[in-house]
């Protein structure tokens, strides 16, 4: 062995000495994939790795401290987004009190958009930026020959006489089939994740990733790690981890992470005919894009056991989807729906209030195109603009945006917001945001719609839990 490394996923809801219950955030709690891979590249490199996921092995940070001194890693890698980052520098703060000989790491999505402002803090020793399976063995094997000239190694960040160092980028990764699967044999089982209810039809539930990189430059979007080049793994590879997930982890769903999962639908086409082929039985959802959806490749979808699609609708005013660099338009989703259903696939919008330009009379559009849509799910959530993204630019010197307290970036039912639109308020904005779910889910006519669809008693139970986290968050 080369070493030993812990890897840990820094959690949204760690707070003080106990980890918030993930039933109490919407049930929302997927296996970390990007650890994972990390993982598994270690793994395969000859080196001890364990993973800690806090929130399903519901671990407090004194828990997590006594782990670091049972498993005596020689480094430690977190990762963070943006909502989780205080918790990763709580938690470094700690290991390095604690374990001053350790060497941090971090990695993830929010280093990787703000490098020099994340390694201004004295707990992280170096940074991986970016896509981070070639990056984490090249840095680990340097770090254990003791050798200088960090500043070689491609995709790093690191501190020298006290400036915030970065190094040359590193090229993405061109053939994802070369990279091990996830490293899931790490993590707890699947029965100890819970996603969002509405978004499966069975458990336990699996989530997979099948390409990289997304080529549109919608401006809320932060493409920092996977960048605009766009890279897909062989159907057959994919379908070979779809099998793995259904036979060897007993997974009955699996939901589809890519940016575009439908970026080329005939590669969407032949990995369903793999899918058949082989005779998984399994259901499935999928993120996709409106502009790549015909009917051909819905209804192969619907064969190979897809029963949700999930897609970017942002807003209900054409200025503001223009504006935002969205690329479709309102009549094209208004197709995409009609051609969905008609495959038999159930729809999930998702919505975006107090993007820049949003007016009350826009946001109430959005509210009311989601409406007329007849989708079956719709979410909608308060912009906020994440480093890295075009609209944290557009807003990162307005006097009112916080952007230093990235404790107001917590994604699900926000009470205090990092930035709303000029003529608009906090106030103003939250009541929309609930508003927004009353007026879409308490229509009597969808209530009596998803109330006919229900087909066994687990499809009920999961209505019912999703309605009724609905109204505890909001009354």
């Amino acid at each position: 062995m080369n070493g030993r490394i812990l890897l840990i996923q820094a959690p949204e809801y760690l707070i003080g000495k106990k980890t918030i219950p993930t039933e109490d955030f919407l049930g929302l709690s997927y296996p970390p994939l990007g650890l994972a891979y990390i993982a598994a590249m270690l793994l395969e490199n000859g080196w001890q790795t364990k993973i800690i996921d806090p929130v399903p092995q519901n671990l407090s940070s004194p828990q997590i401290l006594v782990e670091i001194k049972k498993f005596a890693p020689d480094f430690i890698g977190l990762t963070a987004t943006t909502p989780t980052f205080p918790k990763a520098l709580t938690l470094a703060k700690k290991i390095k009190r604690k374990f001053p000989q350790i060497v941090t790491i971090i990695g993830g999505p929010h280093v990787t958009a703000a490098p020099i402002q994340t390694m201004k803090n004295p707990f992280f020793d170096f940074a991986v930026l970016g896509e981070g399976e070639e990056t984490i063995i090249e840095l680990l094997s340097h770090l254990k020959r003791k050798k200088e000239g960090d500043e070689k190694i491609p995709g790093i960040a690191f501190k020298k006489n006290g400036k915030v160092i970065i190094a040359a980028s590193r090229p993405y990764i061109k053939n994802l089939d070369k990279i091990p699967f996830p490293a899931r044999k790490l993590l707890p089982p699947l029965s100890f994740y819970h996603p969002n209810p509405g978004t499966y039809k069975n458990l336990p539930a699996a989530s997979m990733i099948t390409s990289r990189g997304c080529p549109f430059k919608c401006t809320f979007c932060d493409r920092a790690v996977f960048g605009n080049q766009v890279r897909f793994r062989s159907p057959k590879n994919v379908v070979d981890e779809i099998e793995m997930l259904v036979k060897e982890y007993g997974a009955r769903e699996i939901r589809v992470w890519d940016d575009i999962f439908n970026l080329d639908p005939n590669r969407v086409i032949e990995i369903c005919k793999e899918i058949l082929k082989r005779k998984l039985i399994f259901s499935w959802t999928c993120l996709a894009r409106v502009n790549f959806v015909n009917l051909r490749m819905l209804r192969w979808m619907k064969k190979a056991g897809c029963w949700q699609i999930s897609y970017g609708m942002e807003s209900g005013n054409q200025e503001i989807l223009n504006k935002i660099k969205k690329g479709l338009t309102l009549e094209m989703v208004r197709e995409v729906v009609k051609k969905t259903h008609q495959a038999g696939i159930e729809v999930k919008g998702f919505f975006m209030l107090g993007l820049p330009g949003d007016t009350k009379k826009t946001i109430q559009q959005t509210i009311n195109f989601a409406k007329s849509l007849d989708i079956d799910i719709a979410t909608f959530s308060i912009t906020t603009p994440f480093p890295g993204t075009e609209i944290y630019q557009e807003v990162k010197n307005i006097p009112q945006f916080k952007r230093v307290d990235f404790s107001h970036y917590l994604p699900y039912y926000p009470t205090s917001l990092s930035y709303v639109p000029a003529g608009l308020n906090q106030k103003t904005l939250l009541e929309f945001e609930k508003k927004a779910h009353f007026e879409f889910y308490l229509r009597p006519r969808y209530i009596f719609r998803e109330l006919v669809k229900i087909r066994s008693f687990f499809d009920f139970w999961s209505k019912t839990k999703a309605f009724l986290r609905l109204l505890k968050h909001w009354i």
